[in-house]
């Protein structure tokens, strides 16, 4: 189990991890996201010069406007299609909103579309249509992600973290709440929520518990640590 300041140590580098990982995420987004525009300015101007505008700057003009509505509503619906999860749960002082983020991987799901093989050709051409404008996009939220996981509050986030651990189950929002001293319990519960293996239960009460890849990291993290202070100790 560790200590106090030992669960703040490990969630700063945590989170170092973390926010390294989605800049390498942006990175990819990037340029999957400007591999896939070239190709879709070229199949639009050529159509549109051949078909329509013989102008070359003319067409070039039109493919570029047509690219930048696309990007326009693709953006503008981002919000809406990876929006936090609001749940309602109920405390012993009275009922609170608590927002979830959405996971790294909604992320992605977001950016390539989606993979339900119901959907008609007409959906299908146009999630292929604007792929190259939702991960732009998806590029957008992720370096909005990791700059939010830069700010998080590391000793209310880390005392949560540590009782997950200690009870080693489902926690109870309201346990946390009675357990963990802070004046802002929704917005300690959302920047949890940015932390990569925290699970949320939501099925009302609200609960939260570790994945366990987590609390895998945190014993490797104490062994690691514990290995160094015993290599650093004088040998008499």
């Amino acid at each position: 189990m560790l200590k106090k300041e030992e669960t703040r140590r490990w969630l700063r580098e945590r989170l170092k991890t973390q926010a390294s990982l989605a800049i390498a995420a942006l990175a990819g987004m990037s340029v999957i996201g400007l591999t896939a525009t070239l190709m879709e300015f070229t199949i639009f101007f050529l159509i549109i010069r051949v078909g329509f505008i013989p102008s070359a700057l003319m067409s070039a003009f039109a493919t570029l406007s047509i690219l930048a509505l696309i990007q326009y509503v693709t953006w503008s619906r981002m919000t809406r299609q990876l929006p936090d999860v609001e749940h309602e749960t109920d405390l012993e002082d009275g009922r609170i909103v608590v927002r979830i983020a959405p996971t790294m991987s909604a992320v992605w799901t977001y950016a390539f579309g989606s993979l339900e093989s119901d959907r008609t050709w007409v959906e299908i051409l146009l999630g292929v249509l604007s792929l190259p404008q939702r991960m732009f996009s998806a590029a957008s939220f992720t370096w909005k992600r990791q700059k939010e996981v830069q700010r998080v509050n590391i000793e209310s986030c880390a005392a949560i973290i540590r009782l997950l651990h200690k009870e080693a189950e489902r926690v109870e929002l309201k346990i946390i709440a009675a357990e963990v001293q802070t004046n802002d319990l929704p917005g300690v519960i959302r920047q949890v929520s940015l932390i990569d293996g925290v699970v949320f239960l939501t099925r009302n009460p609200v609960g939260l518990s570790l994945a366990n890849r987590l609390i895998d990291d945190i014993d490797d993290w104490k062994q690691k640590k514990t290995a160094e202070k015993a290599a650093e100790a004088p040998v008499e």
